[in-house]
């Protein structure tokens, strides 16, 4: 392992998310911020043991910093660290990109980056060790990057267990209008429409709004710079949006077009990868009712392993005062799930079988 020690500017949820990654991989750690409130809450969450110092040499220095202060960041930076690579993860990247080009003395040694990973809740207490393993990590970099730069970028991206995809800065900005930029103004735009609603139709919200407005709780102090900088290229995603909207609004007491909006919809949503980035997968999903006792998890888990099938995910469904509970099971192979439905049948258990 060549990346040792790293410095993280920017103590909130990415960075001390970064930083619980990379000390759980053995790597020392300092964090730092403007907020010393902050930095120390995430200093005490990596723990002593894997505490770096102001006088270490760091392999990589991370800006994990709001747009508006990444350049000063910089600045700062890469005079204390002048043997440093730096990598930030801005969720914009043109622009960091061309303030880089402009600085001689670093622009071989910067790497920029993008992990697609997040929470709708920010700060260092919402941050998890845990939060891009599996997940997609956007690297672009400039013709000017030294391979050393590039590789211990890759270095750290592997130690917080993403996987890294290559794209040039100006695709990455297109790419994230459609797939985050636009979606974070729809889902506050429409959760901004229950202001001042009857009260008792507030109560009548189920899951799928709040499963669509989920990341309308996000930070706006963030959220400003982010969409302003990328407006040029959220702007055409909104208006192709409006421009659907008319054609809905104008059709939709046609029950045939309203059934092909949703149709639509369906097909979309099936082009959105599975695990790992792979297509999406079909699972077959074996349904276990459970007693509401202590050890049924347990042994669930156990009978699982006895009859040597892999469980890709599990889910678990219970009603507060209810005597049973619903776990599922999400198997890929009908084979294995048909081996598994008959083990656990023959252990006693209410076993279900169905496939989406």
């Amino acid at each position: 392992m060549s990346i040792s020690a790293v410095k993280i500017v920017g103590s909130g949820l990415i960075g001390t998310s970064i930083g619980l990654a990379l000390s759980a991989r053995g790597v020392r750690v300092l964090m730092a911020d403007i907020d010393p409130v902050a930095s120390a809450l995430a200093q005490s969450l990596i723990g002593k043991d894997h505490q770096a110092s102001n006088s270490d040499t760091f392999d990589v220095v991370v800006l994990a910093v709001p747009p508006s202060s990444f350049k000063e960041v910089l600045d700062v930076e890469k005079e204390l660290n002048p043997l440093s690579t730096f990598v930030d993860i801005l969720s914009i990247k043109t622009k960091p990109l061309l303030e880089v080009q402009g600085m001689s003395d670093v622009a071989s040694r910067f790497v920029g980056t993008h992990p697609m990973a997040g929470r709708e809740i920010s700060g260092a207490q919402s941050a998890r060790g845990d939060l891009f393993v599996g997940r997609t990590w956007i690297v672009t970099t400039g013709e000017s990057v030294q391979k050393r730069s590039s590789d211990l970028a890759a270095e750290l991206i592997s130690l917080c267990g993403a996987l890294p995809v290559y794209m040039d800065a100006q695709e990455h900005d297109r790419a994230m209008a459609l797939v985050s930029h636009a979606p974070q103004m729809l889902a506050s735009v429409l959760s901004s429409q229950l202001i001042g609603v009857n009260p008792a139709w507030l109560t009548l919200i189920g899951q799928g709004f709040r499963d669509f407005t989920r990341i309308a709780d996000s930070d706006p102090i963030l959220w400003k710079e982010i969409l302003s900088e990328n407006s040029a290229n959220i702007l055409p995603v909104l208006s192709n949006f409006r421009k659907r909207l008319e054609e809905i609004e104008s059709e939709l007491s046609d029950s045939s077009f309203a059934q092909s909006a949703i149709e639509l919809g369906n097909r979309g949503r099936k082009l959105i990868p599975g695990k790992h980035g792979n297509t999406a997968r079909t699972y077959i999903y074996l349904h276990i009712v459970i007693d509401d006792k202590a050890g049924q998890l347990a042994s669930i888990f156990n009978d699982c392993a006895s009859a040597n099938v892999n469980i890709e995910d599990v889910s678990i469904e219970h009603t507060p005062g209810q005597n049973t509970g619903l776990v599922t099971l999400s198997i890929l192979d009908m084979d294995n799930a048909r081996h598994l439905e008959g083990f656990l049948g023959e252990q006693g258990w209410k076993v279900h079988l169905t496939s989406n």
